[in-house]
Parts: structure tokens; sequence; C-alpha cells
């Protein structure tokens, strides 16, 4: 066999994603399995909302399961897919399926008792959804960022603790006023919304490292952590007032899980522009808003009870988005000139580095610096 015949044996490498993890090619027929969990939520949507009839079992106990099944089974084929992204990927996935696990045994167990216990052991498995989807989070930013710039880090700190002044408000305090449980189920209530509050920030956080120009996978993950966190938020509040009725809006669990599975599988962008150099107005306009909503909040406290909590939170957004300021204003940039005789570099003159010549009679005056 000749040398041709050989170089046309050897196996073609298709790359699957690009150098950001994302993928450029998607495997054929996936397009049915979203059809089909789409239908399939809708029906629980219908159904929660009061518009169909039909048995309780069917669309709490066998939709809703499936549904968070088949999403933990698409980010974990995703890890398998290829490994570009692979470790992010799987986080998710095992985020997923702790998710699913838990709620699978607590349909079974729970699922026929009208006052259920609360919390249950489920709740140990619906907990560690946070620290994995974090670390999804944190590998897929290792994937798509290979330098550090500290200035988009501080645009995100500034706007999680924004989100975290406000989570607080609209979504802590209630809980604990209206909580009458014991100490364990007042722990336990009060961690899903504190640790939804800290999912979005980070994921907020990420968008300002993507100068907030999030494409799609990024949005899709977003979209789905807010999801859950609505539905977390509702529960959280009506099972402090002993009324909890998570079937009223199960569906909107069922929602986060395939957006985030979606962001999993959808197509790359033709182009990131993420490291594009952002200047003016629009370097320093987050962190402008930042400090007049932290200062909006520590005048409003002057009229009406505000938590210590809030208090100190938007004083360090104040420091916060003052140090991005800072690390943002403009710079000189050096000017290098070749030396005369020896080749190497040296700086330029003051003049010229400015781009304007000297008088004429007057020698080039040498930067100092």
């Amino acid at each position: 066999m000749n040398r041709i015949s050989l170089t046309r044996l050897r196996p073609v490498m298709v790359h699957r994603t690009d150098a950001e993890g994302e993928l450029i090619h998607s495997p054929p027929g996936l397009s049915y399995v979203w059809i089909a969990l789409l239908v399939l939520t809708a029906l629980e949507a219908l159904r929660d909302l009061g518009w169909i009839g039909g048995p309780t079992s069917l669309y709490h106990l066998w939709i809703h399961d499936i549904v968070l099944a088949a999403a933990a089974a698409l980010m974990l084929a995703r890890a398998l897919y290829e490994p570009t992204a692979r470790r992010a990927w799987l986080a998710f996935g095992l985020a997923m399926s702790v998710w699913c696990v838990g709620t699978i045994l607590w349909s079974v167990v729970y699922g026929g008792q009208s006052r259920p216990p609360y919390p249950t052991f489920a709740d140990v498995l619906w907990l560690l959804w946070y620290p994995l989807m974090v670390t999804g989070v944190v590998l897929l930013i290792r994937v798509r960022f290979q330098r550090f710039e500290l200035h988009r880090w501080m645009d995100g700190i500034a706007v999680m603790l924004i989100v975290l002044v406000a989570g607080f408000a609209l979504v802590v305090q209630p809980v604990a006023e209206e909580s009458s449980q014991g100490w364990l189920a007042t722990i336990v209530d009060f961690s899903y919304p504190v640790l939804d509050i800290l999912l979005i920030g980070a994921v907020l956080g990420v968008y300002g490292l993507l100068a907030w120009k999030p494409d799609a996978m990024w949005t899709c993950i977003g979209m789905g952590i807010v999801a859950t966190t609505t539905a977390d938020a509702a529960f959280a509040v009506q099972q402090a007032r002993g009324v909890a009725d998570g079937s009223r809006y199960d569906f909107v669990w069922t929602i986060g899980a395939i957006l985030i599975a979606y962001a999993a599988w959808v197509r790359a962008p033709s182009t990131h522009d993420d490291n594009q150099q952002v200047t003016g107005m629009r370097a320093i306009a987050l962190a402008l808003i930042a400090q007049a909503l932290a200062i909006g909040i520590q005048i409003y406290a002057f009229f009406e009870e505000v938590g210590r909590s809030e208090r100190i939170v938007t004083a360090v957004v104040l420091v916060v988005a003052s140090v991005q300021i800072i690390l943002t204003r403009p710079r000189a940039e050096p000017v290098l000139a070749e030396g005369a005789g020896g080749g190497g570099e040296q700086a330029g003159t003051v003049p010229e580095a400015a781009g304007i010549k000297p008088p004429h009679g007057f020698p080039p005056q040498r930067n100092p610096l």
C-alpha cells in the first residue's frame, strides 16, 4: 500500500467546539428531543394553571420527573460529547441529577400525603444543587477566559452585591417575618433564597466578564437560574406561612431545568467580541448606576427601617464601584522607540510620543521617565 492510500485512511479530526468550549456542530435529531420536552412542559404548565384537567399524579409525578431526568441526561451527554468543557457540563449534569433524584424520591415517599414533613432527606439533595452549579460556572469561566481582567470582575461584584440587597429585601426579609417554624425548618427555608441570590449574582458577574454581551449559552443558563429562583422564592414564603403548595408552579422549576439543559447544546456564535475594549462612559456606567442605587438605599434608610445587613452591603457597593472607576481610568501607553546605533529600545521623546514636532531650532526633549 503506497503512502497516498495510507494518508487517505487516516481519520480526520472534526472539532465539535470552538476555543471557548461552545458547540460548532450539534448531533442530528436533537431538535426532536427539545420539541418533545417543550410539549411535556406545556402540558404541565396548563395543568398547574388549571386550564386543563387530568390526574395529578400524571403531571406532577410522571411528566415533571421525566423532564427533569431528561434534562440531567442531556447535560451528562454533553459532557461525553466532547472534552473541551467536559468537566463543566459534568458538574452541571451532576447538579441536575441530584435535583432529579431528590424530586423522584420525595414523590415516591411523600407524594400521597396532604401535609408532608419539612424539611426531609430530599432537601439535602436539593441543596447539593448549588455547589455543583457554582462548580460548573467556575469551570466554564476557566474554559472561556484565558486572562484575568480585574475591572470586569469588579463590575460583576458590584452587580452581585446590588442583587444581594434587593434579594434580602424582597425575599429573605418576607421569609423572616412570616416564619413560624422550628429552627431547622427556618434554616433550610432561608437557605434556598439566599443561595439562589448568590448564584444569580455569580452569573451576573460572568456577564460582567463578557462585557455585558452574554451569548446564547450564558443567557440560557441565567434565565434557567432565574426561573428556579422564582419558584424557590414563592415556595419559601409559602412554607414560612405554613401554606406551601408547589403544585401551582411546579412547571416553573421544569422550565428552569429545560433552559439550563438547552444551554449545554446551543450553537456557538460566529464571533466572540467580549474582549473588545470598552471606553468612555460605557466603561464606568455600571459603576455609576451601582453607586446611585447604593446611595438611594442609604437615603431611604433615613426615613424607613432598613436592615443592618442591607446597609453594610450598600456601603461595600460604594467602595467596590469607586475602585472599579479607578481601575478603568485611562492610562498613558508607554512609547518605545528604536535606540540610535544599539538596535535596542528606549523611551521616546515627549513631543514625539504625543505626535507633536518640536519647534525649529530646538532639539527634542527626552522623556524623563
